[in-house]
């Protein structure tokens, strides 16, 4: 992989109802990924973390490589999944994330479309709708939120 420039915050990324309407046909799989990545593009320094569901069924080099490669290279990692015992929801998976790796609260937002995995009126969420997953409307306010988050 390339060096990669100093980390301007970190994107928690969805896959269902974000990178496709949820419930799509399969060869429908990503069909938002080229605005996703377009998007991101505009901001070298954000790191990708995924925080679907996906990770609980393909390792991390399967995920990234359903991305472009330039993409693809700023993915480093997943969150971690829950043991049953003591079962957690995403937005929980993400802070134990941003704990571990002593992140500023204001240093990561989550794409998805889960509300209910969130707390009520959580700030670092951009909720998509999953009908249709990440639309211009969407991606604009998506450039928004990372160029908060990435200081631009």
């Amino acid at each position: 992989m390339q060096p990669m420039t100093k980390t301007k915050g970190v994107l928690f990324l969805d896959f269902d109802g974000v990178l496709h309407p949820a419930f799509c046909p399969e060869e429908e799989h990503f069909c938002r990924r080229p605005l996703f990545e377009t998007v991101v593009r505009r901001f070298p320094g954000v790191r990708i973390v995924i925080s679907s569901s996906w990770r609980r069924i393909y390792a991390i080099d399967y995920l990234r490589s359903r991305f472009s490669r330039d993409i693809a290279e700023r993915i480093v990692g997943t969150t971690q999944l829950w043991v049953p015992d003591e079962p957690m929801n995403r937005h929980q998976e993400i802070i134990a994330y941003v704990e571990k790796r002593k992140l500023e609260q204001a240093a990561w937002l989550a794409l998805d479309d889960s509300a209910f995995e969130f707390p009520k009126g959580c700030a670092n969420l951009l909720l998509c709708d999953s009908r249709f997953g990440l639309t211009e409307a969407r991606a604009e306010e998506l450039a928004r939120c990372l160029a908060i988050l990435a200081g631009a």
